[in-house]
């Protein structure tokens, strides 16, 4: 790549890491954030290692973001980020236009389906719908374009993978706890035993920022050295169809250790 084509590239590059930091927090951010800065770091070109490093650190700050809703009883916000796609488009066989689908709403609902109409109909009036998933939900996406490209580290995707579990855990704790919002969970942690508090902590997430400042610092390393090796990226020698990495041992430390 010719430096005057690798400018732009590496100035863009600082300029979303740049907004990724402004809240001072990942904790802070939101699903539409990250997924603003997602986007844009998607449109880069090249295959460098500051553009892998920015998306990893974009996919660590969704993690934490997620997990910081769960353990604060943001239930839709938490699972936005899990399983609910970002957007459904709605297509009908008998031709029309195509729609999309309200994220927090009921499809029946949207097509004007009365509680007599789902009783009596719904089948046969969901039988001509088709439904297309066109923005998957942003963790697993993330996730998964991490996985394929070959380019990350194993560990750092087993990390991700471990992570949203964690999440799914801590959702489905809080589920059988009966809590409704964080107003609730206080005053539940309040009247408990010291034990019953310890356990229900082992069940939240209490994710922190430590390795997304790790992923900050070799970014920034990157600019400065462009033959950096960070190893939240695989090796060289493994970059091809084969995906998998060797850590240090101190960064090794990092990925094993609960989000």
């Amino acid at each position: 790549m010719h430096l005057a084509n690798a400018l732009p590239t590496s100035g863009a590059i600082f300029a979303i890491n740049g907004d990724l930091e402004q809240t001072g927090s990942p904790l802070l951010l939101t699903e539409k954030a990250v997924e603003r800065c997602w986007s844009r770091a998607m449109q880069l070109e090249g295959d460098g290692t500051s553009r892998w490093l920015l998306l990893i650190r974009l996919a660590e700050a969704a993690l934490l973001c997620a997990g910081n809703y769960a353990d604060n009883c943001e239930f839709r916000a938490a699972g936005d980020f899990l399983v609910n796609p970002r957007e459904i488009v709605i297509h009908s066989r008998r031709g029309g236009q195509a729609t999309i689908k309200k994220r927090h709403g009921r499809l029946s609902e949207q097509l004007g389906l009365t509680w007599a109409d789902q009783l009596k109909s719904t089948q046969r009036s969901l039988a001509g719908v088709v439904l297309e998933i066109t923005r998957p939900p942003l963790l697993p996406l993330m996730t998964r374009i991490l996985k394929e490209s070959g380019r990350v580290a194993p560990s750092f995707v087993h990390r991700l993978e471990g992570g949203q579990r964690r999440i799914a855990d801590a959702l489905a704790f809080m589920a059988g706890w009966r809590i409704a919002d964080s107003v609730e969970l206080w005053r539940r942690m309040r009247a408990s035993s010291p034990s019953e508090r310890v356990f229900a902590e082992s069940c939240m997430c209490r994710f922190d920022t430590q390795v997304f400042c790790q992923i900050g610092d070799d970014l920034q390393r990157s600019f400065a050295q462009p033959d950096f090796r960070s190893s939240f990226l695989s090796a060289p020698h493994e970059c091809g169809n084969r995906p998998a990495c060797r850590s240090s041992a101190a960064q090794q430390e990092l990925l094993d250790a609960p989000a």
